[in-house]
This record gives C-alpha cells, structure tokens and sequence, in this order.
C-alpha cells in the first residue's frame, strides 16, 4: 500500500508550490492571491525510493463548523477528509505566520488525530543562515520534526523528502490505513493519460464538464462518484481547479474532469477566477469528450454561447446537458425544450440529453451517449480515403449537381484535410459555385454515412486548376 502524505496549513503559505514541486507537475494553482485551492488534489510522487500519495488541501482559516453554509466550512470539511486519509501530514507554515493564533489551532487540531506530523517551514529564501537560531523559536511552540524549505527555489527540499522516506521505511503505519489503495489510486490523475491513452482498446475516456458557474457540474460529478468529493455551493465560482477524478461506469473507464465556470471577461474581477478560466480553456483543448452543462432555468445564455462556439473552434467531441431538468413543471417542458433547441440550432451535430444531477435523472443515458460519441471521435481518425470517394460518387449519383452556364459541376475528389474540426476538402471542376443547398445536402449525406454523431464537419471546396488556362 502505498504511503499517503497530506498538505494542511493556512492559506497562501506555499502548499500548492509544494505539491508542484514534488509532482513535478502544474496540476495546483499557484497565486498570491490566498485561497486560490478549494477541492483536494491528488498526485503521485516520488519520495527517493518510495511513490507516494500527495494531497494538496484548501487553506484553513479556522475550525469553522463543517454544518455552517459557506464556502470556508466546505474547504474545512475536505481539509479534515484528507487529513484522514494520510499517514503523514505535512504542516506548511511560512516564517511570518508560525506564531498565530490560526496555527496554534491547527497544530492543537492535529495532536488529537495522532497522525506522523512534519512542520515544513516554507519560504526561507533569504534567510539560510539564520536557520539553526530560528530551530529553538519554533521549539518554544511544542513543535518537533522542523523542516525548512523554498518551495519555489527548491531549497531544503532534499532534506523533506530524506526525513519522509526514513518514516515510511519503518512501515510502523499502513496498516492503520482504512481508506482501501484502490480507491485511493482511483482519484489521482497522471498528467500524461489523455495524450497516451487514447489510441488504446481500453483506455479511459477524459470526459471534462463545462459550462457557467453554478449550472451544476460539481454536483454531477460528486453524484457519479456517489460522494462529495467536489465542493458545491448555491455560491456561484466555488470550483477553482480543474480536479481529475477516475470511475468505472458501466465496465467503461472514464476520467471525469470537473471545471470552473466560464463566465464573460467583463465579469471576472480578480485574479483566481482568470487562472481558474485559462486552466478549463486548456482542458477543452486536451479532452476527449467535453459535457457541456446548462441550466434548465436560466436557458443557454449569451455567455453559454461564447463558450459553446469556443468548443466548436477546436471542433471537440461535444454533448449539451440541460441540468435542472426536475426542477421544470411538466407542463413547460415541452416549450422550455422548444426555446432551447431555437437558442442552439446552429448546433445540430449533437444530441441533448436533460438529466437531473441531483437526483441521478437521466445519467445512465447520458453515459451511454458519451461512449458512442467518444467511438465517433476516434474512428473519425480513422477513415480512409478509398472510402470518402465512394461516398462521394454515390452522392452525387444519387442527386446529381446542378449546372453551371450550360456545364454540370463536377466534384471528383475528397479527401480529410484535419481532424479537429472533421474537415473534408473536395476538389473538382467549378465545386465552388456549388449552390448552398447542395453543400447541406453533401454535409448531411457523409454524416449519415459516416454515422457520426457530437463531432463536428466541416467541408471544404476548391476549384480544380486548368494548369493551361494562361498558356
């Protein structure tokens, strides 16, 4: 079983640097601005010969009541999660905070849990050589195993990762472990998954769920993994981070990717909020399939419609969602779904599904819809060319085109010119002055031969060149 190490301490003392610095990844926001982390992130690292579990924790104010509705509590309650799971906290402080009232609490806090405590003294930059006279100022506290390192610099850290090992060779605590591996093992993502995995007959399927803040897509993913591993609030922006959560649903693996809500430029007034919308646009660069939620009561909104034709741009496998759904009457449904269709007919590629992320309404087909979309996306990397001609002639056997100054138009050839977005490119005699409903008619006969459904087509045409048209 492998050993399981939890960052705790007040916010915006250096504990999403740590877990960076020891992933060797960027999974954790990083800013002065304090508060940035909320939800527990996972990673793997390796602490000299041992892998280990690291788990980054939102800062702690103070041990706020976990039944009081704010988003403090909320943190609080994951914070006390993951302290739980370990079995080595690492208590991060900085220099100028060691003597507050917050840590003392902290510190009180983790002797009653007898847990494997190291103090990290984070943020000694400046001051190496004053190290062995600040020892006895944190002694003073009752506080023993001290560790002094730079996070950003990486002082020190050679140092941490010695004094950590040396515990996990004694083997004296993981028996007392009661979280099982696997599930542990289950909530880490490795970086390198998406970009390795997706040629493999059974590999995950990175799944990000998009959409405006509070539209319900942590309380989707919480529902999936049937506990509340994602902190949801009436508060909209609650999620910061881009938090990985592998399942297995129906004997498919998925990796499901919740996502901070993507509001208009003009509403994001500090810095969180656009690190936390730069990290979702990157996932849906890098995602499989993207669920993008809506909120039944609020309709698709000019700002849904920004971030939708974002997607479209990087032509990603997609699926709309229209969360809520049990909180419509009966009897407005039919027109509700009315108006939303209207709102988005320029999308007609995909399919809409209407759930209920509170009540689990309408998940089972919604699950079902991303793994045919998903066999959709790959096999569009797939098709040949032999076979995009024979489509194409059958085509326009099928309807001729129409004539142009007394001579039919001609198109011959086909072929893919990129996969994202799906963009076919046909060459022939004068296929530009192709009339506008003849090109709908050929982009809805190769999506049903294709059989292809969430991934947008694009067709192109360009004229064959009479190379003695000048001589």
């Amino acid at each position: 079983m492998l050993p399981i190490i939890t960052l705790i301490g007040q916010k915006n003392v250096g504990k999403s640097t740590l877990f960076n610095k020891l992933t060797h990844t960027h999974d954790a926001l990083i800013s002065n601005y304090p508060g940035l982390t909320r939800d527990r992130q996972y990673g793997y690292f390796q602490c000299k010969q041992f892998k280990s579990i690291l788990i980054d924790t939102g800062g702690i104010d103070k041990f706020c009541s976990t039944k009081t509705e704010n988003i403090q509590s909320y943190v609080t309650y994951q914070t006390i999660l993951a302290m739980q799971e370990a079995d080595i906290l690492l208590f991060v402080m900085d220099r100028q905070s060691v003597g507050t009232s917050i840590n003392n609490d902290i510190f009180n806090f983790l002797k009653k849990i007898k847990k494997n405590i190291f103090v990290v003294i984070n943020k000694i930059d400046n001051i190496p050589h004053h190290i062995h006279t600040m020892i006895w100022d944190y002694c003073s506290f009752g506080i023993k195993n001290i560790i002094f390192i730079s996070a950003i610099h990486g002082h020190g850290i050679d140092n941490l990762l010695e004094k950590i090992s040396s515990l996990i060779s004694k083997n004296i605590f993981f028996s007392n472990n009661k979280i099982p591996e696997s599930h542990i093992n289950n909530t880490i993502y490795q970086n390198h998954i998406i970009n390795t995995s997706f040629n493999k007959v059974n590999a995950a399927i990175a799944v990000a769920v998009v959409g405006r803040p509070n539209s319900g897509k942590s309380t989707f993913v919480n529902h999936i993994l049937g506990e509340t591993r994602m902190i949801t609030c009436s508060t909209p922006g609650t999620t910061r981070n881009c938090i990985h959560m592998p399942i297995m649903y129906d004997k498919q693996k998925y990796i499901l990717i919740d996502t901070a809500g993507v509001q208009k430029n003009k509403r994001i007034d500090n810095v969180a909020e656009q690190i936390s919308i730069l990290k979702t646009f990157q996932i849906i660069k890098t995602a499989h399939v993207l669920l993008f939620i809506g909120d039944a009561n609020l309709g698709i909104s000019d700002q849904d419609l920004h971030l939708l034709q974002f997607i479209l741009n990087y032509g990603k496998a997609l699926i709309i969602v229209i969360n809520k759904w049990d909180l419509i009457s009966p009897d407005l449904r039919n027109t509700t779904k009315k108006n939303l269709y209207e709102k988005i007919n320029f999308i007609n590629f995909t399919q809409i599904h209407f759930i209920s992320a509170l009540y689990g309404n309408g998940i089972k087909a919604l699950f079902q819809a991303i793994k045919a979309t998903n066999l959709c996306s790959r096999y569009t990397k797939t098709i040949n060319t032999a076979y995009l001609i024979r489509t194409l002639h059958a085509a326009i056997t099928k309807y001729p085109p129409p004539f142009l100054h007394g001579k039919r138009i001609k198109p011959k050839y086909i072929h893919i010119g990129k996969n994202e977005p799906l963009t076919l490119i046909i060459h022939g005699t004068h296929v530009s002055k192709l009339p506008d409903d003849y090109k709908r008619y050929l982009k809805k006969y190769f999506y049903r031969m294709l059989n292809i459904t969430g991934v947008l087509l694009h067709i192109q045409f360009k004229d064959n060149i009479n190379p003695f048209i000048n001589k």
